[in-house]
């Protein structure tokens, strides 16, 4: 669900409509009816959202307009609700990868949901340009405090860390509701994907990204409280510890995307890139 829900922002945001991640999920998910139809279709309804959900034969797929949303058969018979731009003769999968109409009207259910942007009440985006200006000045003085505070060395682990930190928030932008289209773009494509680490139907790796950003929050809480009383020797002492789990899951981790379900998670790597450094620091 958490995927159709992010098709169905993408959808509504081709539509000029934007609504909040977290309280359009929270309505999907508190219907009595979920994870039916019913309960996206009331959810929409709540937000003024105009919209249709019909049954059409596979004869009739030439009359859909352009961009539409149906339910399509994705890994292990599961059904999705995709969000569908026609190409052609093609047709575009949720901005990610493209299908003959063969193929498409042989993993479809025939149920298609329109939305009617003329009839809909328009949401604007809120403009979250000044958020993240704040945030980077804030982190950028933090920075400059601590250069004078402590030692060079201490300074590239905390920098590495706090690259990790927003790594590991990118990579859980669905759960905090953060909506990026660069990383969007970056995460799209036939042999790339986020989403390893945002499912939790996915097993060990697909906590990947809550791990990170425990561990790398933790590093920089620690890493400031323990420079600052002069104790940074026990921070790299627990630290190299640590390698005996982190190597670990480095390894796993680059295992399972590129062996098991052969896609790379962008986000996933970089984050892996960052350990990487930080181990060779910490064996320096």
């Amino acid at each position: 669900m958490v995927e159709s829900i992010t098709n169905i922002l993408k959808y509504l945001q081709k539509k000029n409509i934007h609504l909040d991640r977290k309280e359009f999920s929270f309505q999907i998910n508190s219907h009595p009816a979920f994870p039916s139809l019913l309960s996206i279709v009331s959810a929409l309804n709540v937000n003024y959202v105009c919209n249709f959900a019909v049954e059409i034969d596979n004869s009739e797929i030439d009359e859909l307009p352009d961009d539409f949303m149906t339910f399509i058969t994705v890994e292990d018979n599961e059904q999705e609700l995709a969000f569908v731009e026609k190409t052609n003769k093609d047709f575009l999968i949720n901005g990610k990868y493209k299908v003959s109409e063969k193929a498409f009207l042989s993993s479809w259910n025939n149920i298609v949901v329109l939305i009617d942007e003329d009839q809909s009440v328009l949401k604007k985006k809120e403009d979250g340009r000044y958020k993240l200006l704040l945030a980077g000045v804030f982190v950028l003085v933090v920075l400059m405090y601590t250069y004078f505070q402590i030692s060079l060395h201490s300074f590239i682990f905390l920098f590495l860390s706090l690259c990790g930190f927003l790594l590991a928030v990118m990579s859980l932008r669905k759960v905090f509701g953060i909506e990026s289209p660069v990383v969007d773009k970056v995460c799209s494509g036939t042999y790339t994907d986020c989403s390893l680490s945002e499912d939790n139907t996915k097993g060990f790796v697909s906590h990947f990204g809550n791990f990170s950003l425990v561990y790398f929050l933790t590093n920089i809480v620690s890493l400031l409280f323990l420079c600052n009383s002069g104790s940074e020797d026990i921070f790299f002492t627990i630290q190299k510890i640590l390698l005996i789990i982190i190597l670990p899951v480095i390894g796993y981790s680059l295992f399972y995307q590129l062996f098991k379900i052969r896609k790379v998670c962008p986000l996933c790597i970089g984050i892996i890139i960052i350990l990487l450094l930080q181990t060779y620091i910490l064996l320096m």
